[in-house]
């Protein structure tokens, strides 16, 4: 029987924590539960040598890569090919051009959607070799003689995530993760979707809907991190985790029922929140929210389609910082039409909400986005073929900056933000509001207080954030 080698490739920059990658985890055990043998491979933490071996041992190479790297995952690709394997590439940028792929010559097979349905359908496929099975698998693509053989549309998206195995973690070298990250940071996936209708993001594969698995099995799944791996913290992946808060309500309930101890992160927008439910979440564990802002003008809020006000957002730091959680938010400058007032709108937004931190990215338009379709005679098609850029550069021609000032602006506005921050005026008033939520909330102050005379002892892994 075959064997089949799920790959990520590693990008040029690694701007996030390096932690485990769950999308080859879900492939992998929607692979192990068909019974047909698989293993995993993360190019950011193998070597080259140790990245061939892989691809030598397994018969079937599938790569996953985000668009900034895919040139990378081209290369292995050829290197797959020299050494005689069945290439396939996945994933959101080959659901929507599977032609970089297939044109390079490299690429046997692209599957479109969510594979972890169709992927074992393929792989079956091939063993049984019948052309007629692989031309019934829901989502694949394939040349032949220098023209598309089988070009099948995506699956629909998965109703049921319930019935989506858990990620096969234990395929993983999840003590090297640890090792790489002080935090010892893990993920977990609880939806799949998001319903609003932002310009920059591609939808392909997860779709515009909104897909829960039951709390259940959520807390099921925490429950198993935790014991299983001892994580310093878990990472909620999902795009918008508070957008129905009935269900945080209750997952924070059975979190706080089965009395499990973890500190935990959320990704969610500034409309999603109110203080009854950021308490809640704070009370089971939630420590970190990560908001998707953008822009703090209003006009760029509108270009991008947010659907979210100024006001909103600082609302929603304020109620962040005052239920005691340290908040992230990811910024964007040269959005179409952007200009100099808008930037300076955007710092004084930032000033009167106060996040914690703030990661500022370049405006680029994906393939697959209405960005894409709307703004093409801005976009540099050989640049973004040449290089397809990461998020600290585009192929986007801005109306009033060129690359090299938008850099620049992505960088000032952190090192502007970070300077204000951390000035004496910034730090009394967080000591303020630090005394105000020990006051309002005092188990949380007495273990403070307790810290600070040496009753209670530290957090044991120096990456962890203190209650």
């Amino acid at each position: 029987m075959r064997s089949t080698l799920i790959s990520y490739v590693k990008p040029h920059v690694q701007e996030d924590p390096l932690a485990m990658i769950l999308g080859i985890a879900y492939l992998g055990a929607s692979l192990e539960k068909e019974g047909l043998p698989v293993e995993l491979a993360d190019e950011r933490i193998l070597n080259d040598q140790e990245m061939k071996a892989a691809i030598e041992r397994n018969d079937v190479i599938g790569f996953g890569a985000l668009t900034p790297n895919i040139r990378r995952a081209i290369a292995w690709a050829k290197y797959a090919k020299e050494k005689g394997k069945i290439t396939l590439m996945g994933g959101p940028h080959a659901s929507v051009d599977q032609g970089i792929f297939l044109d390079s010559g490299h690429f046997d097979y692209v599957l479109k959607g969510e594979c972890e349905e169709t992927l074992p359908q393929f792989v079956r496929a091939l063993e049984g070799g019948r052309d007629e099975d692989l031309q019934a698998v829901p989502g694949l693509a394939a040349k032949r003689d220098g023209e598309l053989w089988i070009d099948n549309a995506a699956p629909p998206l998965i109703k049921k995530l319930d019935e989506v195995p858990m990620p096969a973690r234990h395929l993983l070298p999840m003590e090297t993760y640890f090792k790489h990250n002080p935090e010892r940071l893990a993920y977990i996936f609880t939806t799949r979707g998001c319903p609003f209708k932002c310009i920059f993001c591609q939808k392909e594969l997860t779709g515009r809907g909104f897909r829960v698995r039951s709390t259940q099995l959520i807390v099921d799944e925490l429950e198993h991190i935790v014991k299983t791996y001892d994580p310093g913290v878990v990472l909620f992946v999902d795009e918008i985790l508070t957008l129905r808060r009935k269900r945080i309500h209750e997952m924070c309930d059975e979190i706080l029922r089965r009395g499990l101890k973890f500190q935990w992160i959320a990704n969610t927008r500034a409309d999603c929140v109110d203080y009854p439910l950021l308490k809640h979440m704070h009370r089971a564990g939630c420590r970190r929210i990560y908001y998707g802002w953008e822009s703090g003008s209003q006009r760029m809020l509108d270009v991008l389609k947010k659907d979210l006000t100024p006001e909103e957002i600082v609302e929603a730091a304020k109620m962040t910082r005052r239920a005691g959680i340290w908040a992230k938010v990811y910024l964007i400058v040269g959005s179409p039409g952007e200009t100099p007032e808008d930037i300076v709108e955007t710092e004084k937004v930032l000033k009167l909400a106060g996040p914690d931190l703030v990661r500022v990215s370049v405006f680029n338009p994906l393939i697959g986005t209405e960005s894409w379709d709307n703004y093409q005679a801005n976009i540099d098609l050989t640049d973004l073929r040449e290089n397809y850029v990461s998020s600290n550069r585009s192929a986007y021609q801005h109306e009033h900056f060129n690359q090299v000032e938008l850099e620049e602006l992505r960088k000032n506005m952190v090192r502007s933000y970070e300077r204000w921050y951390y000035g004496y005026g910034q730090r009394a008033r967080r000591f303020m509001e630090r005394t105000l939520y020990y006051l309002e909330n005092p188990q949380f102050g007495r273990k403070r207080l307790g810290r600070a005379l040496g009753l209670v002892p530290p957090p044991e892994r120096p990456g962890s954030i203190a209650s």
